[in-house]
């Protein structure tokens, strides 16, 4: 085994003869602050959230019917609506920074002297949006939503917007990405949810009706599951 090199003294060995790892070291520092922030590509990753505190519990304590299965199939739904509608909200607030740390980017690039990035608190007021309530009145529906590459090009392609306008368009962009993704979620999971809504009455409906005579009961015990 190669001994440490001392604190004092030559090392033991060639440094020329040793890999230089002091480059990608170097890579690292250069590396702009919106370079650090991945770009958001797609809302894929949200779909992964912590397991409920309870989860271990429920591991030893087994259902004891399918109609107790399925209640527990419905809780688990609300929680998994509500941890992935929270990871879209993050993921749309990180490119958001990302976005902003850009503009200032090309901006100290282009050597302006006359700040024309999007302030920091207006970027905080367009996500707030998101957030707001929606009115009873108002179409929020959106005709056509492309890629996230498509709707959010690099802020230092060439256009005849300014930076400021540019920042600002990507920013709406990006706010009616999330609208849309959310909306789409919570369409897929309202619809899930009343599948095993319908399942749980039909089970309880069946134990209801084990005790009943033919005539009593409502057909529900040969509805198919």
């Amino acid at each position: 085994m190669a001994q440490p090199r001392s604190a004092i003294g030559p090392p033991s060995k060639d440094p020329a003869a040793e890999p230089d790892t002091t480059k990608g070291k170097e890579k690292e520092k250069e590396q702009k602050p919106s370079e650090q922030i991945p770009h958001f590509v797609h809302i894929a990753p949200s779909i992964f959230t912590p397991l409920p505190p309870d989860f271990g519990d429920k591991l030893s304590d087994i259902p004891r019917d399918r109609l107790e299965r399925l209640k527990r199939i419905l809780e688990s739904i609300d929680y998994q609506r509500e941890g992935v509608v929270e990871n879209i909200m993050w993921m749309i607030e990180r490119e958001k920074t990302r976005l902003i740390l850009e503009a200032s980017e090309v901006e100290a690039a282009q050597g302006q002297k006359k700040p024309t990035g999007l302030d920091q608190a207006e970027a905080d007021r367009i996500i707030a949006n998101m957030e707001a309530p929606a009115d009873p009145g108002m179409d929020y529906n959106i005709k056509t939503i492309g890629t996230v590459e498509e709707l959010l090009p690099p802020l230092g392609t060439p256009t005849n917007e300014s930076l400021r306008d540019k920042t600002v368009s990507a920013l709406l962009r990006l706010v009616e990405f999330g609208i849309v993704q959310v909306q789409g979620y919570e369409l897929h999971m309202t619809k899930t949810k009343q599948h095993y809504l319908d399942r749980v009455e039909k089970e309880a409906q069946k134990i209801r009706e084990a005790g009943m005579r033919p005539e009593e009961r409502t057909g529900a015990a040969e509805a198919p599951m």
